[in-house]
């Protein structure tokens, strides 16, 4: 009797054991398999609490490089350059600042005005238009050896001019165009500084239209990158300043001009020290009051570069006031670009599908698995890997509660190099969380399209062994209690034999 009890106890123990190691582990491992793919992860997400210091899409603006306002750069803001006032270098395919020195400080542009002048001609204009100087050009020019000549009356199409006026910045040829659209040059200033507002340039005024000006026009190296990005977008404007050489035929007053360009980084036949095949475009300016300044356009190795350097310091041959012995501008934009191509590279660091990290869910069955919905590049330091960079999670609201359906957006995702916000994107749930009073059973989420998968399977065969062995300890139970009466019995009879002997 004893070794029967003894055993009923242990099958029931193991029953109820079952029951509570099989139902709950095969619910939850169907829900894990369904809604949490496996992938490997360099580094651990730090969920953090919600914060309302900055709302979504200006943390890595003010707090890192991501697009053109971006205040934190990644290679930082301390002067690298000897002698440039302000400088920046701004990434296009990802919209990523690399570098800035004084990004946001008024200097002259000189000659770099002529960018805008183009661009604007460019959109008034037909390159076929032919255009007849008015007589006194020279009268209406300033005092400066940039000029290609041009004499009242002459015929000259407007292709040529703008070719002049971006390989050679060609003070006729900017002063021509602008009295071709507007009839005279203070009438086209006002439309150039309705352009560059238009396009988001808050600290940028022209005073002339060639900026051969003493200081009267004035721009910012983030505004002037602004100006480039914007100006590439025209095909044709790619196509005068990038171009080495070009021949402007003869006219009605003059013979075939050869023009060279003066951007140096473009063509090595006159300055080969400082030529970079990786230059596509640029134009260069100096004057005594607005010192020397380049703007270049450059392109390697899936990168996109615009850089910009104003304020350099020209140091010219004390014998010969033509010849300078540092150049200032070429000089800084060849450290510009080594800084940016040799340190820095291009990676994906956010991709659509991207799963981050579990974020609990307050009144809920399970936590929130957070999933990206988008693609992001962005530039990183050349020897950054994925451990490097720290992904900051912070849930919407003051914190997420059940239920949350899947494709909810459930918070924000923050990815940081060091000080500053490289990315950031909206995050979303990647499976449905019920809330935790929720009754219905969880093994119903493991059903695939055609049937049962494995964990749903495991479950279902659970159920039946619990089952099973229920019954199976009733019945020893039972025939345990009726084997114990009927010894009883036999004891009782026994008793009364003996008495009545």
């Amino acid at each position: 009797m004893k070794k029967s009890k003894r055993l009923s106890l242990i099958l029931l123990c193991a029953c109820l054991l079952l029951q509570v190691i099989l139902l709950p582990a095969s619910a939850t491992e169907a829900t894990v398999q369904t809604t949490v793919p496996q992938t490997t992860q360099a580094t651990q997400p730090v969920v953090m609490p919600t914060t309302t210091e900055a709302e979504f899409g200006t943390v890595s603006v003010l707090n890192g490089c991501r697009t053109i306002e971006g205040m934190v750069p990644l290679a930082g803001t301390e002067r690298v350059l000897d002698t440039a006032l302000g400088a920046f270098l701004y990434e296009v395919n990802t919209d990523t600042v690399v570098y800035s020195y004084n990004p946001d400080q008024k200097l002259a542009c000189g000659s770099l005005t002529k960018i805008v002048t183009a661009i604007v001609a460019l959109q008034y204009c037909n390159l076929d238009d032919v255009v007849t100087v008015e007589s006194g050009i020279k009268a209406r020019l300033p005092v400066s050896p940039l000029t290609i000549g041009l004499t009242s009356e002459e015929q000259i199409s407007v292709r040529d001019l703008l070719y002049a006026l971006l390989m050679t910045s060609a003070n006729d040829s900017a002063v021509v165009l602008a009295e071709h659209i507007s009839g005279n040059r203070q009438g086209f200033v006002p439309l150039m500084n309705q352009w560059v507002q238009q396009i988001g340039c808050t600290n940028t005024e022209f005073g002339t239209v060639h900026g051969v000006d003493g200081g009267l026009s004035s721009t910012t190296a983030r505004d002037m990158v602004k100006i480039i990005r914007e100006a590439t977008k025209n095909e044709d404007f790619v196509e005068f300043f990038g171009k080495e050489t070009y021949d402007i035929p003869a006219t009605n007053k003059s013979e075939q001009r050869d023009l060279t360009t003066t951007n140096y980084m473009r063509y090595d036949a006159v300055l080969p020290q400082f030529y970079d095949r990786r230059v596509t475009g640029g134009i260069q300016s100096y004057e005594t009051s607005s010192g020397a300044c380049l703007a270049v356009t450059a392109n390697y190795n899936d990168m996109n570069y615009i850089g910009v350097v104003l304020g350099c310091t020209r140091v010219m041959d004390a014998e010969d006031t033509w010849r300078p012995t540092t150049y200032g501008n070429f000089e800084e934009m060849i450290e510009l670009l080594k800084l940016g191509f040799d340190n820095f590279k291009v990676n994906r660091i956010v991709y659509d599908g991207m799963t981050l990290s579990q974020i609990a869910v307050a009144g809920g069955e399970c936590n929130a698995v957070a999933q990206t919905q988008v693609d992001i590049d962005s530039v990183v330091p050349a020897k950054a890997q994925v451990k490097n960079l720290t992904i900051t999670i912070k849930p919407k609201d003051e914190g997420l509660s059940a239920p949350i359906k899947a494709g909810e957006q459930i918070g924000v995702v923050e990815i940081w190099y060091r000080n500053s916000c490289m990315a950031e994107a909206e995050i979303y749930s990647m499976g449905n969380v019920k809330a935790a009073d929720d009754k219905s059973i969880e093994i119903h989420s493991a059903v695939a399209r055609n049937g049962l998968n494995e964990s749903g399977i495991f479950s279902i065969i659970g159920t039946i062994c619990v089952i099973v062995l229920g019954l199976a300890a009733a019945y020893l139970a039972f025939n345990a209690y009726m084997r114990s009466r009927l010894r009883a019995r036999r004891r009782r009879r026994r008793a009364n034999r003996k008495r009545i002997r």
